[in-house]
């Protein structure tokens, strides 16, 4: 079953929300100009910008403006306005409803650009604590899988040698057909896919080249969600590929050899 979309639901909430402050505050329309009443609106706008996003921000400015025209000022219930005071609040919420929308959610996303942030260092921090002589291969390979949310990840050798895979027990897929660019995770056959978080690896699987000499190693990764992987989240694993690329040159292979 396909999950709703979030901007949606809140554009509608926003929508219906707007509409409800209109009726709410009906009885307060002969006591105080509709220009005092707009700021119920406006917060509700801010709110739902800052929650749902800015498509559903703007819809709730829209609907605001109307609702407040339609419920609150001379003459009622239609969307004609007679009073110049009246004409002033309707445009100057329909303003302030548009601009708060459109910049309403730019600190949710920064705070959120910070939160992935501190999620990719985390996962680097745990990656390096099982880079340690001895180490158990599996426990690399799962400690990556985890971090980025893959359906599986295995490291091969020569003639696509098996030499750990996570998660444990995983019945192993074909050798995937499609290297990824070692920098930047695209596939070579320049089919690039995107999901919401951003570049999706190949459907059948990626394959990336840790080492080439004395045996060539290869990371085989399977994506584990259709949204992709956010740029940061990208780059982030780059760098956990390239550590765990140092740790197998140091001698962490000949302990998968072994395993």
């Amino acid at each position: 079953m396909a999950r709703p979309d979030p901007e949606s639901l809140w554009m509608a909430l926003g929508a219906f929300g707007a509409l409800a402050v209109g009726v709410a505050l009906i009885p307060l329309r002969g006591v105080t100009p509709a220009s005092n009443l707009a700021f119920a609106f406006l917060a509700l706008t801010i709110v739902v910008a800052e929650v749902g996003g800015r498509n559903a921000g703007l819809a709730t400015a829209v609907v605001s403006a109307l609702s407040l025209n339609f419920f609150l000022t001379a003459p009622y219930l239609t969307l004609s306005i007679s009073q110049a005071d009246d004409i002033v609040a309707f445009v100057a919420l329909a303003v302030c409803g548009l601009i708060a929308a459109a910049f309403g959610r730019r600190r949710a996303r920064s705070a959120e650009m910070l939160g992935r942030a501190r999620d990719d260092l985390a996962a680097l921090e745990r990656l390096a604590d099982t880079l340690t002589p001895g180490a158990s291969l599996d426990a690399m390979l799962e400690a990556l899988r985890r971090a980025y949310r893959l359906d599986a990840i295995a490291l091969r050798g020569t003639e696509d040698r098996v030499l750990a895979i996570a998660p444990a027990g995983y019945a192993i897929r074909a050798t995937p057909a499609i290297p990824v660019n070692p920098r930047s995770l695209l596939g070579d056959d320049r089919r690039h896919r995107l999901g919401r978080r951003g570049l999706r690896l190949p459907e059948s699987g990626g394959r990336l080249r840790l080492t080439g000499d004395p045996e060539p190693l290869w990371l085989d990764l399977w994506e584990g969600d259709d949204e992709g992987l956010s740029g940061d989240e990208q780059r982030a694993l780059v760098v956990a590929a390239a550590m765990l690329r140092l740790a197998l040159g140091a001698g962490a292979a000949r302990l998968a050899r072994v395993s």
